[in-house]
């Protein structure tokens, strides 16, 4: 037998055995009841979310939500589907789940009360705040570039774990000891796990009272604002979180992303020897430096897991209480007789306008920080949308232009062979 017909049988094989047999043996579920409401003018979001199950974006076996705030008011709240498939739980208008990366999105708010507060100078360095991070010609890297991932810490000298994340003295002497992958301030590359830690371990030093960013975030917002959401979630309220699964991608979802998702085209050739360049070695950096944080990845749908406070990857929200954080963003920063954010750094994240430039770790793929948010932009006569995505679909957005705020949540991590894919609505 030819190399060449050798090659097309075992790809031929490898979809048989990842996709359709798969898809043979899986159950048809049906389209769930959406449950909710949407003000006058607003009906065609129900549709459309409906539409999502009926095109399988959404998985029937679980469950999601979406929700949106216009001009301070909420005007969309759905929901559908399971919490627990397997106990027969359906998602309720509390539910929440865990957002993996759109926690970042909380995290910079946190960052950014600090700035406002006159506790935090975007300018100075992060040594200036916390002397032994100088270490390794870390010395000059400022608190801007560490939110806008141009550090260079996307890995740790030392593997990180779900038990070192909670002992915050060794945590910090590893953060502290690492060294930088490429020159800081010259590129920007995703600390995907990273970013949490080294923030948090900036907030303890910056904060008057010396809280995490968890306790910063609840105490700060959650509570003063209403806000149904936590990095580190306590166990006390486990029973309302969404069990996480994981759900094979079909094959037209696989053929969907390698087609329109150009960093996930990259991220497959990386996986072929000798393709991926820069970006497969940093990513393998990476991978290995976070330990079982990233070989345990489905251990988030552990109560205990859920409430360590990784302020990148282990926040849970309900998707209206994104949309009223984001929605307050939106409409100026103030709610009631409370400012969330002054209107001076909202404006910084609305009208940045360097535009989007590769990121190192996401294969190319244009994006631009600020200060810990991905901003988007709308063209030069509209500011940006910013917010936070996450892996499964989650995203908390502001959309100044329109003060509406917007998220979207749902307890799927998408797979597909030896590559995790997350998939954000756009």
């Amino acid at each position: 037998m030819s190399l060449l017909r050798q090659a097309l049988l075992v790809a031929v094989t490898a979809i048989v055995v990842a996709f359709i047999i798969p898809s043979c043996l899986k159950p048809a579920y049906p389209i769930p009841e959406i449950y909710g409401t949407v003000a006058p003018g607003f009906e065609e979001v129900r549709e459309v979310f409906r539409k999502n199950y009926e095109d399988h974006w959404d998985n029937r076996e679980a469950g999601s939500a979406f929700s949106a705030y216009f001009e301070g008011e909420k005007v969309v709240d759905l929901w559908a589907g399971y919490a627990d498939l397997e106990a027969k739980r359906l998602w309720k208008e509390d539910t929440m789940t865990i957002i993996y990366s759109t926690t970042k999105g909380l995290m910079a708010i946190c960052a950014a009360m600090l700035v406002d507060r006159g506790h935090l100078d975007l300018k100075k360095p992060v040594a200036f705040y916390w002397p032994e991070f100088g270490q390794h010609g870390k010395d000059k890297i400022t608190v801007e570039q560490l939110l806008e991932h141009e550090a260079g810490l996307a890995a740790t000298g030392e593997p990180l774990s779900y038990k070192i994340l909670e002992d915050h003295a060794t945590l910090d002497k590893i953060l502290a000891e690492s060294k930088p992958m490429w020159k800081p301030g010259t590129r920007h590359g995703y600390h995907g796990i990273t970013i949490g830690p080294y923030v948090d371990a900036l907030v303890r030093r910056v904060d008057p009272k010396k809280r995490t960013v968890g306790k910063f975030f609840d105490q700060e917002i959650s509570k003063p604002f209403g806000i149904d959401a936590y990095i580190g979630v306590p166990l006390e309220l486990a029973h309302r979180t969404g069990r996480c699964i994981n759900v094979p991608g079909t094959l037209s979802h696989t053929i969907y992303a390698l087609r329109h998702l150009p960093a996930i085209r990259k991220s497959f050739l990386s996986l072929i020897p000798g393709l991926g360049g820069e970006a497969r070695e940093l990513n393998k950096q990476l991978l290995e430096s976070c330990g079982d944080i990233c070989e345990q990845f489905e251990r988030t749908a552990d109560p205990d897991v859920r409430k360590i406070e990784l302020a990148s990857a282990t926040g849970v929200s309900t998707a209206s209480a994104l949309a009223k954080l984001f929605g307050i963003l939106a409409n100026g920063g103030k709610h009631g007789n409370k400012t969330l954010l002054s209107k001076e750094i909202i404006d910084e994240y609305a009208n940045d306008k360097r535009g989007p430039t590769p990121d190192l770790l996401i294969f190319g793929h244009p994006i631009r920080w600020k200060y810990g948010m991905d901003v988007i932009p709308q063209g030069e006569s509209e500011g940006n949308i910013f917010g936070a995505p996450g892996a499964g679909g989650q995203i908390g957005y502001a959309d100044p232009n329109n003060k509406v705020g917007y998220g979207f949540v749902g307890r799927i991590l998408l797979t597909v062979p030896k590559q995790q894919v997350c998939v954000t609505p756009t």
